[in-house]
């Protein structure tokens, strides 16, 4: 598998609210309260697979662990959990490989040399290799903050109700970059 294929395989999300039918309109997703689960685990596994590393940077459901695990169990990827602060009733499952409140994450390869991004589910000021060019990625705000810096919310009200892959990362962050300097 070559990097880029690697990078393709990463994907970066927050804030699904599954089971949290009032986020409808409170964000204005398109969707009915009634269809909102269905449609966005449709458009999770349209682009994630069932092999693929899933970060998912808090917020995954309103709902009790019954309720978020039956989710979780259809939902494609292989998962690591950021903490958020709707996931008390979720986050010793066993489903995620990880479960973290911060996460540093590195990748390296010849076309994504020495990336790291620190992960949170809210916003940081600063963050560990702010200064050196590292990125951070966050959810929590549904696109209503904009974080200063290499950085964004990662979250789907942010992405067009999808969650974001490495590439689509580094391409936004390129932009962010160019708008810096």
């Amino acid at each position: 598998m070559s990097p880029d294929t690697d990078a393709q395989k990463i994907w970066f999300s927050a804030d699904y609210h599954f089971g949290h039918y009032k986020i409808v309109d409170i964000c204005g997703r398109p969707t009915t309260p009634e269809e909102h689960d269905e449609w966005l685990l449709a458009r999770i596994n349209s682009v994630v697979g069932k092999n693929d590393t899933h970060y998912i940077l808090g917020d995954i459901s309103m709902k009790n662990r019954k309720f978020t695990e039956e989710i979780l169990h259809r939902m494609h990827g292989n998962k690591i959990l950021i903490v958020g602060n709707h996931d008390e009733s979720v986050k010793s499952s066993p489903i995620f490989k990880e479960v973290t409140q911060i996460k540093n994450f590195n990748f390296n390869s010849e076309s994504f040399p020495n990336i790291h991004i620190v992960l949170c589910h809210y916003p940081l000021a600063s963050w560990d290799r702010k200064v050196h060019g590292s990125m951070h990625l966050y959810g929590h705000c549904h696109n209503r903050f904009k974080n200063s810096g290499l950085s964004f919310d990662c979250g789907v009200d942010a992405n067009n109700y999808f969650p974001i892959n490495l590439i689509e990362v580094f391409d936004k962050m390129t932009k962010i970059s160019l708008d810096l300097f």
